[in-house]
């Protein structure tokens, strides 16, 4: 079937098929940060990695649609609780034009090994395989007044995605005992296999070059899908209840096809192949049946063609905020590849359980951009989804107020909003191609 034509009926798996792209038709004052958005650039020394908080008990960040800048340093102060609120709002400043900074690397892809952003140093680390792509982006940081620091690196991201996709499908003894649990750690350039702790010492001797065999983890993780009732609004957005018989979920971002068709996406596993879903109001309005679920690998992506009058017509992407006039804002862009989704980023979720009852929606800090742990799923800590979030929309919230989607919020730590905090999302990038995401 052609990238334009449609979804290509799968079924749901367990995270042991190929889950590749497939077609498819605290807080600071304002006064503090405006004074640090002047001094972005003096950041000293710091780890390049930060390592996130266990067991948070700080509150959530929320992305209210106002002040966005105290949203990112709250969310930087859950995840982190050593970190101070001007090291947060420095952090946060120095992501202003960061937009401008990804999408010149995204096309680098010959070079380019991956990027993170290190809120503690607020930089921008970008991995190169070769000196003068190095100096390259080095001038473009200079330029966009963005602070950047280069790592020299031997594979480019590309090629770590092959690698990782190739021990997600293969049936040796490494991709057999991994079973999907296959990530990426933009860090130290290398893929990581997470297999049960028995067999870690044996494996990790016959791992290929650039190979890191690490101990499957054995925390509890909910799916968070459930069969409670909630109410929401009459438009398409993300973060609204959605409903089959038998299950809520919560709606993620919508998309076309090249042929015009509209598709609304939500989680693979809350499934309902045929089922009619339709929004979860008082009066529930059907927007069109679930022709695509997929859950395996790093995609738990289901598609939703939409056919109501209404809704069809509709050409806006929006993200649900309760507290802002209008009840939503405008999704200003899409993230297209998975080198343009940086480690360090606070990211925000809009999704069922958070709406309407809390003012806005709950953010956290991407510290995995592919969490091996997870069947290479982006990592968040700093939030706990809860059941019924599950196909939520996660969007990158920037420090110019704009918001990126993401990817559809999969799966978190037992529980709802308690320790230790963490979440994965499916990343867009990962599911079909042929889509033009919607923008406001």
């Amino acid at each position: 079937m052609t990238a334009d034509s449609g979804p290509t009926r799968t079924r749901t798996g367990t995270g042991t098929s190929d889950g590749r792209a497939r077609p498819l038709g605290r807080v600071g004052t304002a006064v503090l940060v405006m004074a640090l958005l002047a001094a972005a650039g003096l950041a000293g020394a710091a780890p390049a990695v930060a390592t996130p908080a266990v067991g948070v008990s700080a509150p959530a960040a929320r992305d209210t649609g106002k002040a966005t800048a105290e949203a990112m340093i709250q969310a930087y102060l859950t995840t982190y609780p050593g970190m101070t609120a001007d090291t947060a709002a420095t952090a946060v400043a120095a992501q202003a034009r960061g937009d401008l900074l990804k999408a010149d690397l995204v096309a680098r892809s010959a070079t380019f090994g991956g990027a993170w952003f290190d809120p503690h140093a607020a930089t921008y680390r970008v991995a190169v395989t070769s000196p003068t792509a190095a100096a390259e982006i080095t001038a473009v940081g200079r330029r966009l007044g963005i602070p950047v620091r280069t790592h020299q690196v031997t594979r480019t991201y590309a090629e770590l995605e092959r690698q990782a996709e190739a021990l997600r499908t293969g049936r040796d003894p490494l991709g057999a005992a991994a079973a999907g649990l296959v990530g990426i750690d933009v860090v130290d350039n290398s893929v990581v296999v997470a297999v049960a702790r028995q067999r870690q010492a044996a494996l990790a001797g016959r791992a290929p070059a650039g190979v890191r065999v690490v101990a499957a983890d054995t925390h509890a993780v909910d799916l968070d899908a459930c069969v409670s009732r909630a109410d929401c609004t009459d438009s398409l957005r993300s973060g609204l209840v959605i409903r089959r018989p038998g299950a809520t979920c919560s709606a993620g971002f919508t998309a076309r096809g090249s042929t015009g068709i509209r598709w609304l996406l939500t989680s693979g596993h809350c499934a309902g192949l045929d089922a009619a879903w339709s929004t979860g109001t008082t009066t529930p309005a059907v927007v069109g049946t679930m022709t695509d679920a997929i859950d395996s690998g790093r995609v738990d992506a289901g598609a939703i063609q939409v056919t109501d009058a209404g809704y069809h017509v509709d050409t806006v992407g929006r993200i649900y905020l309760h507290g802002v006039p209008g009840r939503s804002a405008p999704v200003d862009g899409a993230a297209a590849t998975m080198g343009f989704i940086l480690q360090g980023e606070t990211v925000c979720l809009a999704a069922r359980v958070t709406e309407p009852a809390s003012p806005g929606n709950p953010c956290g800090t991407i510290t995995l951009v592919s969490d091996p742990q997870r069947r290479g799923m982006v990592r968040v800590d700093g939030y706990d989804a809860c059941p019924g979030d599950s196909g939520g929309g996660w969007y990158w919230l920037s420090s110019s107020g704009t918001r990126w989607a993401y990817g559809l919020h999969s799966r978190s730590a037992s529980g709802c909003n308690s320790a230790p905090h963490t979440s994965w999302f499916s990343p867009l990038p990962s599911f079909w191609s042929g889509l033009t995401y919607e923008r406001g």
